[in-house]
């Protein structure tokens, strides 16, 4: 009996699984497709199978750096029918490029587990985000860190004309570099950037007469930690990116203070084109003082801050300082700083003096300084006047960006500016540039904080865009308990205008002030988007767009509907409610294309010699106020020229000797022997290819003959 009882017991352990076997073998197959991000905090997908009763730990989504999304960092998951949206946490891509990443389903219930698919994100791609800069100082033009690669100092040998420190992440935390911006790591990317500060006084202010709290610990420190917060700030504007590290000899070497030859009163500047000169000079005298007498150099540092001894008497003012010089003259070097005991002359092309206002407006002071030599132009006014009728000076921008009012309610940096900086990755810029009758639709992350879509940029023109960012209390905007503003953030950057003149290299587009009867809302075709008087109550509480406002400009056929702010619907409109989870949701109607590049023209092409040939440009001949052309990678190079023989055949790059461009003129250098006489030269086309914010030009026929 036990042995049949044996048998059965083995019959029934080999049916039950058999069943299993059988059960898994029907399981469901889950096919998925159409990935898509969402503002990178969400993707949508779409199932071959509705997924009923899926959860966070049944997705599996993997980022680029081969890292799986935590479970809790699946906030939700919402299936309908043969839909699928999965929303994240900021922080899933706070530090890391989305390019790359792939979703799938676990196995779970009576689903198998799906093949992995990649997700794609909608929309153009953010270069076409990109607008030319165009000032002799600094600009809103999308980067003005790296000026004319191609250019050789004369004096210094030095290659490139780098006229602004680069804010580029370079390396991830554990110090190894990245192979280019935007690599894939699974840790934050940072810089540092040493500010070198030298500490001066003056027979008519001297530090031992400065007020008692800047003579208590040590004759540095109080100066010292009166700047630290700056050196925060930037930690937390940048998400971490930026480390802005003060470094000091006077006080770790425990040296005198520097003084200088003459009384601070006669040390002159107030906003006059001759200010440059005059700090150049004063720099000079600085510089040289500290090699002579303690050996320091001020250009084995990123940066320089010239600190005073706290007084009244002379310097109202500390400005950054600029070589303007490059704009349209690359012929002209850095500005010498220093000559060392051998003889060499070191050079600098940016550096930050303090005044008066430094001990008026703290740190913040030595933010917006420093902003300048990153190349972010100033916000406010300096000739507060509209048409002859007096404005406030922070009349286009209020207190909605440190290169504004710095004292203001919400000044962290702008998107624009974050971009520009290259804090902002481009897989978080949103672009909307073409025309189209559907509205686009967008998820954007609070711009303080780190993670998810941070702007989206609508292109107007060649050098013009609207952007939206979402405002809230959070990062910066929570210190000194300051009034907290939140919703949607609009305004227009024109990079063809100078800044602080009568017109707005950047306006913040108010929905109080749009909605006044004398600004005209949607009917509004000056360009204008706020009364001219000296009244700024429009950028406070009233300044950002919330849900069920629309903005219209019937000028550039834009038209922005906010439809959601914040995933909290009983959110505060303090914004003391929102998280770094929280989104903003807009739609976008553009009607009206806007163009991405300049036509160019040649002519007057001639070889002569068989190995000097000349043509002319209508476009490198631009200067002044046109003179945006030493914008980074803006100059025709060697790669960009196109040479084709009659027969097709093209003319390696590499035959090119030497291009040399002066104003409309290009002279190019071949080879010998590129061309064995002048029959094999015969009907050589030249054309170049785009390059920059340069569309490639049309082929002309290039003579031969005497020039």
């Amino acid at each position: 009996m036990s042995r049949i009882f044996q048998t059965v017991k083995h019959i029934l352990v080999l049916w039950l699984c058999l069943s299993s076997v059988a059960f898994a073998q029907s399981g469901l197959h889950v096919k998925l497709d159409h990935a898509i991000f969402q503002g990178l905090t969400g993707i949508s997908l779409r199932s071959s199978v509705p997924l009923t009763g899926i959860a966070a730990a049944d997705i599996l989504v993997t980022r680029p750096d081969g890292l799986v999304v935590a479970a809790n960092d699946i906030l939700d998951v919402k299936s309908k029918g043969d839909e699928l949206l999965i929303l994240l946490s900021t922080s899933v891509f706070a530090r890391t490029g989305s390019e790359g990443t792939t979703v799938a389903t676990r196995a779970f219930g009576q689903f198998k587990a799906s093949q992995p698919v990649l997700v794609h994100r909608k929309g153009e791609p953010a270069e076409n985000g990109h607008l030319i800069g165009t000032s002799g100082w600094t600009d809103e033009g999308w980067n003005t860190i790296v000026s004319d690669p191609s250019y050789v100092d004369t004096l210094t040998g030095q290659r490139g004309l780098y006229r602004f420190s680069d804010t580029t992440p370079d390396r991830d935390l554990a110090g190894r570099p990245l192979a280019k911006r935007g690599s894939i790591t699974s840790q934050p990317s940072s810089r540092t950037k040493t500010m070198l500060v030298l500490f001066v006084e003056f027979p008519d202010r001297k530090a031992a007469d400065a007020e008692a709290q800047y003579r208590q610990f040590s004759q540095f420190a109080p100066y010292l930690n009166y700047l630290q917060p700056a050196a925060a700030w930037f930690n937390t504007s940048s998400y971490g990116q930026l480390q802005l590290k003060l470094v000091a000899p006077q006080h770790h070497r425990k040296l005198d203070w520097l003084m200088l030859g003459k009384k601070a009163k006669d040390y002159k500047w107030g906003g006059s084109a001759e200010d440059t000169g005059d700090m150049f000079h004063y720099c000079h005298e600085v510089a040289q003082l500290a090699y002579d007498r303690y050996g320091i150099r001020v250009d084995a540092y990123d940066l320089l801050l010239i600190i005073p001894a706290q007084g009244k008497s002379g310097l109202p003012n500390g400005p950054a300082t600029i070589n303007d010089q490059y704009m349209g003259q690359a012929e002209v070097p850095s500005r010498v700083v220093l000559v060392d005991s051998d003889g060499k002359a070191h050079t600098l092309d940016t550096f930050v003096t303090a005044g008066n206002d430094l001990f008026r407006w703290g740190y913040r002071w030595l933010i917006h300084e420093t902003g300048h030599t990153f190349g972010l132009p100033d916000l406010y006014m300096y000739q507060p006047k509209i048409k002859d009728e007096e404005v406030d000076r922070f009349f286009y921008v209020g207190g909605w960006d440190m290169m504004g009012n710095i004292g203001g309610q919400s000044n962290d940096f702008l998107a624009w500016h974050k971009w520009k900086m290259h804090w902002i990755r481009d897989d978080q810029v949103d672009v909307v540039s073409q025309s189209s009758e559907q509205p686009s639709h967008h998820v954007i992350s609070p711009v303080e904080t780190p993670g998810g879509s941070k702007m989206v940029v609508i292109r107007t023109g060649l050098s013009s865009a609207y952007v939206a960012e979402f405002r809230t209390g959070q990062g910066v905007n929570s210190d000194d308990q300051r009034v907290k503003h939140a919703g949607v953030l609009l305004y227009r950057v024109d990079t063809t205008l100078p800044e602080s003149g009568d017109k707005p290299v950047l306006q913040i587009i108010s929905r109080q002030y749009y909605h006044r009867p004398d600004v005209g809302g949607e009917r509004n075709l000056t360009g204008v988007w706020r009364p001219v008087d000296k009244s700024l109550d429009g950028y406070g509480p009233g300044a950002t767009w919330q849900a069920g406002d629309v903005f219209s400009d019937p000028a550039t056929g834009v038209t922005i509907r906010i439809a959601r702010v914040g995933n909290n619907t009983e959110a505060s409109k303090a914004g003391d409610s929102y998280t770094e989870d929280d989104t903003a949701s807009i739609s976008i109607i553009k009607r009206g294309s806007a163009p991405l590049a300049r036509r160019i023209t040649l002519a007057n092409a001639r070889l002569y010699k068989l190995s000097h040939l000349h043509f002319t440009t209508d476009i490198e001949s631009m200067t002044g106020e046109e003179n945006w052309f030493i914008r980074q990678r803006s100059r025709l190079s060697k790669g960009d020229v196109l040479l084709k023989r009659a027969d097709g055949k093209v003319i390696p790059a590499d035959h090119i000797k030497s291009l040399q461009i002066k104003g409309p003129d290009v002279d190019i250098e071949l080879k010998p022997g590129t061309f064995a006489n002048g029959q094999a030269a015969r009907g050589l086309q030249l054309a170049t290819r785009a390059y920059f914010n340069i569309g490639a030009s049309g082929s002309i026929p290039v003579r031969l003959g005497l020039r």
